[in-house]
Parts: C-alpha cells; sequence; structure tokens
C-alpha cells in the first residue's frame, strides 16, 4: 500500500514538470546587428572651364596627310616668311561643335583667342562653352572661324581632292556677302585674286604662296568687317581695310 502511494505521488509530480515545461518559454537574447556605418564617396574635383576647353580642343585627324604631295608644301608667305602649311596645322573642324553664342576659338596650347584682325594661323580650334557668350564680336569671332577654317583647310590642305564646284560650294558664304567675287585684271603673284580666280591659280600647277594667302587673309578680314561691332580695324600704319574697300562695317554677315 505505501508502496502505491509513493509511486502514485513520482507520477505526479513528472506531470507537473512536463506541464511546466510545455507553459514557460525561456527568451533567448537577440543578438544586435551590427550598425552599416555609411561611407561617403569623394566627389571628384569639379572641372575649371580651361579643363574643360582644354579636353574638348582635341580634336584627331582620321587620316594622316603627307604634306610633301600638297601643291602649298615648302611655299611661304611673303608678307609674314611664313609656311603656307605645317604638321598640326589643318583644323580639322567638326561642325557637330558648332552652337552659336556657346563657342570659343582656341589655339594649340588652349588659349582663348579674342576678338582681333589677324587671319587664322593654323591648328585653333572651335570648342563649347557652358556659359552664353555676352560679348557680341566674341561670338562673332567663332561664328567667322567656322567660316574661315574649312575654307583655309580646304584650299591648303585638300586641294587636290577638291573639284571646284566644290569649292565653290565651300566659300558660297563668301559670294552672298560680296567677299572675294571681283576679278583680278590679271593673274600673277601679286594679284588680288577672286574665289574662282584662286582655285584656277592653284590648278595651273604654277602657284606662289603669296597671293593665296592674301585671298584666305582678306576673306576673313572682311567678314569681320561686316560682323564685329566699335572694333577698329586701323592697323599700325594707320590704313583701314574696311574703309579703304568700302565695306558695310557692322551690317552683318548674310547666311543661305
Amino acid at each position: 500500500m505505501r508502496k502505491s502511494i509513493v509511486l502514485l505521488l513520482g507520477l505526479i509530480f513528472l506531470v507537473g514538470c512536463a506541464n511546466l515545461s510545455s507553459t514557460q518559454t525561456v527568451e533567448t537574447p537577440k543578438l544586435q546587428e551590427p550598425t552599416q556605418t555609411e561611407i561617403s564617396t569623394p566627389t571628384k574635383p569639379a572641372e575649371t572651364q580651361a579643363q574643360v576647353l582644354s579636353a574638348t580642343a582635341q580634336v584627331v585627324s582620321t587620316e594622316e596627310l603627307d604634306l610633301t604631295q600638297l601643291w602649298s608644301y615648302g611655299l611661304t608667305s611673303i608678307r609674314t616668311g611664313k609656311s603656307l602649311i605645317e604638321e598640326g596645322g589643318e583644323h580639322n573642324f567638326d561642325e557637330s561643335l558648332i552652337s552659336y553664342g556657346y563657342n570659343l576659338v582656341v589655339d594649340r596650347e588652349g588659349n582663348i583667342l579674342t576678338p582681333g584682325g589677324a587671319p587664322l594661323h593654323g591648328g585653333e580650334q572651335l570648342v563649347i562653352t557652358e556659359e552664353y557668350q555676352d560679348d557680341h564680336n566674341l561670338r562673332e569671332y567663332a561664328r567667322i572661324y567656322t567660316i574661315m577654317a574649312p575654307i583655309r583647310d580646304t584650299i591648303l590642305y585638300h586641294f587636290e581632292e577638291t573639284s571646284k564646284e566644290e569649292w565653290l560650294a565651300v566659300t558660297e558664304i563668301l559670294k552672298i556677302n560680296n567677299i572675294k567675287t571681283q576679278d583680278a585684271a590679271e593673274i600673277n603673284g601679286r594679284s588680288i585674286l577672286s574665289t574662282e580666280q584662286v582655285y584656277d591659280y592653284i590648278a595651273s600647277g604654277n602657284a606662289e604662296g603669296s597671293p593665296v594667302m592674301r585671298y584666305l587673309e582678306e576673306a576673313g578680314l572682311e567678314l569681320k568687317c561686316l560682323a564685329f561691332v566699335d572694333f577698329d580695324f586701323s592697323n599700325p600704319q594707320g590704313a583701314n581695310h574696311c574703309e579703304d574697300h568700302d565695306l558695310a562695317v557692322e551690317s552683318g554677315i548674310k547666311t543661305p
């Protein structure tokens, strides 16, 4: 009898422990996830305008020219004594860069060129700026570059592959503005040649450098006479090309 009671009490104890373990939950402490420290990536320093211009000005020619095969090789201008062509002198002008009011002209070192009467010397490039250029003459100077750079490259570096019809198409804007339309009485090394005559002169195979360079220099200058405002075109000797040739100063460049 006593043994039965002991067994019964033991059974009751075990059942109670089982019920206790089933109802009591032990909370496991959660491990705190490490916080992620935000690392800011350093921003690139803002490019200066000079850097942007320099990068834009790097134009690579799609093909190398053999200067020795050009009609202009070895010729010089009597006025300046400089060669008509040289390595790096071609402009390789890219029309996709044209954005009137947002263009500047730079030299080979990337220096910004300001409006003046001097002609293109070779190697200058057109660049795009983020800000609109408020100065009228600065805008027109860049515009005249877009006219004269292709004309200069065509006649000095690509004449052999250019037909007369193509030449007249490249120079059409000069004709529209009545620039270099008057023929010289005779064609020689001291003539002031018209657009058509300068092509025929080179095609003759006996061309000298000076009449061609004079053609290019005066064509560019006369565009400036039309385009620039409040600009003194007098040279150091006091002569004024615009007045001497009765040009319509400040009248603006006519376009096709």
